[in-house]
């Protein structure tokens, strides 16, 4: 009795580790993917941005509402906070207070992000080390020319020294984006300077924005610099009467006649088809008064 006992306790054991094989092979947990960036704004804070998404059917989606937490430090690691990620799988922490910055000693900022995962989802972690960097822009013109000088120092061993080999991207917005105007790579002084276009329109004074930025660089992330003057051309986007555009009220001409003969065509055959059932119909009545008078006959 007793071993017929423990081989139905055996049997039950495997089924059911087999089938929790089964359930965990067919439902694996999700490999998140974690970006983790660092940005220092033109007021010169500095800011911690996670994002956390994952691949399904090859499109890249956030996971959102998951509990992030960001560290300071390395060995013994101080928290800085947990943030819940955003509808677009982001967390971001503002870096407020001195003690958020310790450095190594290389005098570098060691910061972490981790995801501690869950049930359905693997943990995640990422690490950054950032140097301290200044970004100055200064806009200068002469003859007519505009020029942007753009100049870096860094923080080595408790002095600032000039930042040379790297490269500044020069951007200023457009509509929808930014459009880059130039690259300004940095000599041994830690400056360069880069020739403003002369036909760039800026709004209706002729004011335009001009940014520099350091962008994914691996010693100082994100850096920005930004200013507003008058370099750009005065435009007036004032719509002249009865002028046909797809912003304007009015469409223009040729959307016009190109949807009323496509609507022409698909209401032309519906008529078509309705005519068609109704002489079916017809010639049916037709053929079956026909038959009755062959059949009287």
């Amino acid at each position: 009795m007793k071993r017929k006992i423990a081989l139905t306790l055996l049997f039950l054991s495997l089924f059911s580790s087999k089938a929790v094989f089964s359930y965990s092979q067919k439902n694996p947990k999700i490999s998140p993917y974690i970006q983790f960036q660092y940005f220092k704004n033109n007021e010169e804070n500095s800011i911690l941005k996670t994002t956390l998404t994952y691949s399904k059917n090859r499109m890249e989606l956030p996971l959102t509402g998951m509990k992030i937490a960001f560290f300071s430090g390395s060995g013994e690691k101080t928290r800085l906070a947990e943030i819940i990620t955003d509808d677009k799988g982001v967390a971001i922490y503002n870096l407020k207070h001195d003690s958020d910055f310790i450095a190594d000693n290389n005098g570098l900022w060691p910061f972490t992000s981790k995801f501690g995962g869950n049930d359905t989802i693997e943990s995640a972690i990422s690490e950054l080390l950032i140097r301290d960097v200044t970004l100055n822009m200064t806009l200068t013109e002469m003859d007519s020319i505009k020029t942007i000088v753009v100049g870096a120092k860094k923080k080595e061993k408790g002095k600032e020294v000039p930042v040379s080999g790297e490269t500044v991207t020069l951007y200023v917005p457009r509509m929808f984006s930014l459009l880059p105007i130039g690259e300004a790579k940095l000599d041994e002084t830690g400056s360069s300077s880069v020739e403003f276009p002369a036909s760039l329109p800026g709004d209706k004074q002729g004011n335009i924005t001009i940014i520099a930025r350091f962008e994914e660089n691996a010693e100082f992330g994100n850096v920005e610099k930004k200013s507003t003057l008058k370099w750009g051309l005065p435009s007036a986007y004032s719509v002249p009467p009865g002028h046909r555009a797809l912003w304007t009220k009015t469409a223009p001409r040729w959307m016009i006649y190109t949807l009323s003969i496509l609507l022409s065509g698909v209401w032309g055959h519906y008529l078509f088809a309705i005519i068609s059932l109704i002489r079916i119909r017809i010639n049916a009545k037709k053929k079956k008064v026909e038959k009755k008078e062959l059949f009287i006959k």
